[in-house]
């Protein structure tokens, strides 16, 4: 059976900046060319008197809004799904901005495959470099000095492909291809990450494998998810029709200790290196990620940086 209509599932919540990021997040999805869609807005906040001016000028017969001041980033992701009157799914930050073919590509890979379990694509950051671990590669490239350096993260924690897009490495550590400028030249194909900033998928399949695991707070969440749908057999396909900008912004979910803890609980859970080379990696990553709260403390001169190295060890013990 085709499917055709898609609940597009935003998550947002108040803050310096939120109208503008969600206006355009808004403005992309009603300029998509594909029109059979429902957005839902799930608004981290006790009730609508923080949004409702915001979306006050778009439809009501195809917006709604659900409230919760809950802070937890699974739990909401869980309320999007379960709140939605479709098969077909979109999620899409509300620091996102979809292309035009965005929906387009959605529905014509979840229609046309029973087997595809969730659909990405191209996520160019506005932020350049994309991260400290793309920061790393960048420095890695210019002298030799610090290509010795890098050189056993790049070549055994990431395998040597550190540019690719939706990698899982044995380690533990992914690829950062997908946020890069240059996503949008890469062909079609399967990976093994998505990201809820911008993917569709089907409710079904979000039910059948039971949801985002609560236990995670803000970070490793959705990663968890994508890995339980191919251990239940369905494909993540990355897609250049289903392209997205990420306008990034930091919040909560960039606090020391919960960023920590997730990832131990994410290690403890879903890490399972195969190979010599996997456990070496898993241990150079872990100690890679919990040296960093090291250096953040000493370059931010704030010694709560340090606490995303008893987050780790606690969400390792206590998952």
């Amino acid at each position: 059976m085709q499917e055709k209509t898609v609940t597009v599932i935003i998550n947002t919540y108040p803050r310096n900046g939120r109208r503008e990021d969600l206006e355009r997040a808004l403005n992309s999805i009603t300029n998509q060319n594909y029109k059979d869609f429902k957005i839902l807005i799930i608004e981290n906040f006790a009730d609508d008197s923080k949004i409702k001016d915001i979306v006050s000028e778009y439809p009501d017969d195809n917006l709604r809004v659900i409230c919760d001041p809950k802070k937890r980033l699974s739990y909401l992701f869980n309320l999007g799904w379960k709140n939605a009157d479709t098969e077909l799914l979109g999620y899409l930050a509300d620091d996102a901005e979809a292309d035009k073919t965005w929906l387009e590509g959605i529905v014509a890979e979840l229609n046309g495959d029973e087997k595809i379990g969730v659909i990405t694509g191209p996520l160019p950051s506005q932020c350049y470099p994309v991260g400290e671990m793309h920061r790393l590669y960048l420095a890695s490239q210019k002298n030799l000095v610090m290509k010795i350096i890098a050189w056993p993260y790049l070549n055994i924690v990431a395998e040597g492909n550190i540019l690719k897009p939706g990698y899982f490495f044995e380690s533990g550590a992914y690829s950062l291809g997908t946020a890069l400028p240059e996503a949008v030249n890469f062909d079609r194909q399967e990976i093994d990450l998505a990201t809820t900033t911008s993917m569709g998928t089907r409710r079904s399949i979000i039910e059948k494998i039971g949801g985002f695991d609560e236990r995670f707070n803000f970070n490793h969440a959705d990663g968890d998810l994508f890995i339980r749908v191919k251990a239940a057999g369905f494909k993540i396909i990355f897609s250049p029709l289903v392209s997205a900008k990420h306008f990034m912004r930091l919040g909560p979910s960039r606090n020391a200790y919960f960023i920590g803890k997730d990832t131990g609980m994410f290690y403890r859970k879903d890490v399972r290196p195969k190979s010599l080379r996997g456990w070496i990696g898993a241990i150079i990553n872990i100690k890679v990620l919990n040296l960093y709260w090291v250096y953040s403390a000493l370059r931010l001169r704030d010694l709560s940086q340090l606490r995303g190295i008893s987050g780790f060890f606690e969400g390792f013990i206590l998952l």
